[in-house]
């Protein structure tokens, strides 16, 4: 049986966008049997209407690579929970995706990843570009998955996800 979430942060604070008092934030812990403890954030301004919801994993980790070798329709539906902080890359595609500062966490699957991009880009994508990334949706293209986690929150449900720390590039 899964449990209900359990509140464990509740404020009102100042709302970033229109500086009142009025942002009802909660957090909640959530602990799943596939993917273990999340912190899901759930905050509202009541006053202009602004809104943040993002998902964490609960645990804190080593920075980490991680990769998966999506070889056919079956590893479309594998479970993915890329962080704020993590950088996407499909080198098939051609593809890279940084985090930016208003990134959020997202848990969803190798195919929804793919859906992600094309609604993020794919007005900048040329027919080349676009039919790759359909040939990847449908499992008719083989490609590489590639998560850079300076957090080391990210993971990908798999056997097949191979994993190995993140060198993190120290600067004198």
């Amino acid at each position: 049986m899964i449990e209900e979430p359990k509140i464990i942060f509740e404020e009102t604070l100042v709302c970033p966008v229109c500086k009142k008092n009025s942002l009802k934030a909660r957090d909640y812990l959530y602990e799943t049997p596939n993917t273990g403890k999340l912190v899901l954030s759930n905050w509202v301004c009541e006053e202009c209407g602004y809104r943040f919801r993002d998902v964490k994993p609960y645990e804190t980790y080593e920075p980490k690579i991680i990769e998966l070798k999506v070889e056919d329709v079956e590893d479309l539906n594998t479970i993915v929970y890329r962080s704020a902080f993590a950088k996407i890359t499909i080198p098939e595609l051609e593809i890279e995706v940084d985090p930016a500062g208003a990134s959020q966490g997202y848990i969803t699957t190798v195919e929804g990843i793919l859906e992600i991009i094309l609604d993020e880009i794919g007005d900048y994508c040329d027919e080349n570009c676009l039919n790759k990334i359909n040939l990847a949706m449908n499992g008719e293209m083989k490609f590489s998955l590639i998560i850079e986690d300076e957090s080391g929150l990210s993971f990908i449900k798999s056997e097949k996800a191979k994993v190995k720390p993140l060198i993190q590039n120290i600067q004198s």
